[in-house]
């Protein structure tokens, strides 16, 4: 049994943000025409006739060329408002991975779940079986059935075959309610292993490189790697002749984007941890895998560990906070410095 969660979400009217095993990327545009950049720098830009199925794409991979006279490129296309386009998507691509905060998830309701009665008696005939018992019983042939034998035997034999599938699917419906009021009776004891199977059935967070631990019943812990790569490290804007002007992003802006991605993707989780689990706390460990120069070895790293409270969290304005000060709400471990970025930190073990 699979629980279906979007993996596109709607970052606002026009514009959508799409998870991936190797990135993150934003879309936007409406029916006939329609923009798309991935963290990888890959960029499309799809144009169709509605209602003819003829459509033009055309995909770049955002590399761009050696600049041999210093740090700041132009680049150009044909038409003017290419370039607009392409600065609009990087832009977007820069608020969408700083705002993963403001997606409000859709609450599982296991109580409700719990309480969805049974389709129906074991032992007796399933609602779907009964309806092609009644269908095959109250058959009359047609005009043509009535001359045409052979037409009037098929139609009976599918009939009764349709009886046989309708049993087969209502065994299969009685089956699904059982095992998902069985996981809603276990969801509400606190039952670890139940917490386990939500989880590892949500499509949300199979896209992440993450480890879930059940402590109790009211918090559970969960430490991802963060994908660095999703930040840019290039600065896009249109100069005076609407060429696109590509310019290395200050350290300290970047450094800015990389804590506010860290920060408003641990609130995601754990927004997402509180809509799918019946719990009060949920401890959060921001990881990355990078140089230790300690030990000159490649290592997973923590940026952020943070324990979230859901009365809390719930207090919060989302649509209006900034992901990095919102830390300050709950007990959090983190070390950043505008001009060097983050450093590692231990992990809260204690609460």
């Amino acid at each position: 049994m699979a629980f279906r969660f979007r993996k596109s979400i709607k970052i606002a009217k026009g514009v959508r943000l799409n998870f991936g095993k190797k990135g993150v990327g934003v879309s936007f545009g409406t029916r006939g025409m329609r923009y798309s950049i991935h963290s990888s720098g890959r960029r499309t830009r799809s144009v169709g006739i509605p209602g003819t199925g003829i459509s033009y794409v055309k995909s770049t991979t955002g590399k761009k060329k050696k600049n041999t006279q210093g740090t700041v490129s132009s680049t150009s296309t044909t038409h003017p408002a290419d370039n607009q386009a392409l600065v609009e998507e990087y832009n977007r691509q820069i608020q969408a991975i700083t705002s993963l905060h403001q997606i409000s998830p859709e609450p599982i309701d296991w109580r409700e779940i719990q309480a969805i009665p049974a389709p129906y008696t074991p032992g007796e005939m399933g609602p779907l079986q009964q309806e092609a018992v009644h269908k095959y019983q109250t058959y009359t042939p047609n005009f043509f059935e009535r001359i045409i034998k052979k037409l009037a035997q098929r139609k009976k034999e599918r009939l009764n075959q349709a009886i046989q599938q309708a049993k087969l699917q209502d065994q299969s419906d009685y089956q699904e309610w059982h095992e998902l009021t069985t996981l809603a009776n276990a969801v509400l004891a606190g039952q670890a292993r139940a917490y386990q199977e939500v989880i590892a059935e949500s499509s949300e967070f199979q896209e992440l490189s993450y480890v879930f631990k059940v402590h109790d019943a009211h918090t559970v812990e969960l430490e991802f790697q963060v994908n660095g790569n999703v930040v840019p490290t290039e600065q896009l804007s249109l100069t005076k002749t609407g060429k696109v002007s590509r310019r290395q992003m200050g350290v300290s802006r970047y450094h800015e984007i990389k804590k506010d991605y860290v920060c408003t993707q641990a609130i995601w989780v754990a927004r997402h941890l509180f809509a799918f689990l019946p719990i009060e706390r949920c401890l959060v460990h921001v990881t990355e895998h990078a140089l230790n120069t300690v030990t000159g070895n490649m290592e997973n790293q923590v940026l952020l560990s943070i324990l979230f409270n859901r009365t809390v969290l719930d207090r919060l304005n989302f649509a209006r906070l900034d992901p990095s000060d919102a830390m300050e709400n709950f007990q959090h471990h983190i070390d950043h410095l505008k001009t060097k970025g983050f450093r590692p930190v231990e992990r809260i073990t204690d609460w």
